[in-house]
């Protein structure tokens, strides 16, 4: 399984929030790394309590940089979060016992119901939660962005509101920022490719 990492730090971009990517992922420095886990994603703001896992990682960075002023603007926002996680990686992501993705559930015929579904919602909005890009797209939008990099000969076609979606989301400089030039350049390439 890889890490998710990269969806916490497109958040932090996307905030501008300066912060220091610590290399506690190798083994040498596993004393080092605050995850009770040993894992990674892991933040740690300045309170110096660590907060890990991603999701609990972006719904903190959302409550703390999202603009998100009352618990229904929080609601809106969290529940795409926890959806992503919860829901659309399982869909996203068949994996071996050992947690290696092995392949998408998306080639299942047919298509699981909640794609069908999202592909309605994103027919009609550009983004999930009103016209404003916010951690529910980093949430929802890193993980469908995974499926043209670790499946470079999978179509998104059938869906084409998502893939204009993922293309629009993908041309954030943030996500160039989180990702790098070369994995940006060539998600946008294949999302262009989609539609």
């Amino acid at each position: 399984a890889g890490s998710r990492s990269p969806i916490v730090n497109w958040l932090l971009h996307e905030a501008k929030v300066d912060f220091e990517d610590a290399p506690i992922s190798n083994p040498e420095n596993a004393a080092a790394n605050p995850h009770p886990f040993g894992q990674i994603p892991c933040l740690v703001p300045e309170s110096g309590e660590a907060i890990f896992e991603s999701g609990a990682c972006l719904m903190y960075l959302a409550d703390r940089y999202g603009n998100l002023e009352t618990p229904e603007q929080r609601a809106e926002v969290l529940k795409w979060i926890i959806w992503a996680n919860a829901s659309l990686d399982p869909i996203l992501f068949i994996e071996t016992p050992t947690g290696r993705v092995k392949d998408t559930g998306l080639k299942r015929n047919p298509p699981p119901r909640a794609i069908g579904r999202l592909e309605d919602i994103l027919s009609k909005q550009n983004y999930l939660v009103g016209d404003a890009f916010t951690a529910a797209d980093v949430a929802v939008g890193g993980y469908l962005l995974y499926i043209p990099l670790f499946f470079r000969d999978f179509d998104m076609g059938r869906w084409p509101a998502i893939s204009r979606y993922m293309q629009r989301i993908a041309e954030r400089e943030s996500y160039e920022a989180a990702y790098g030039a070369q994995t940006a350049a060539y998600i946008r390439e294949r999302c262009a490719s989609f539609v």
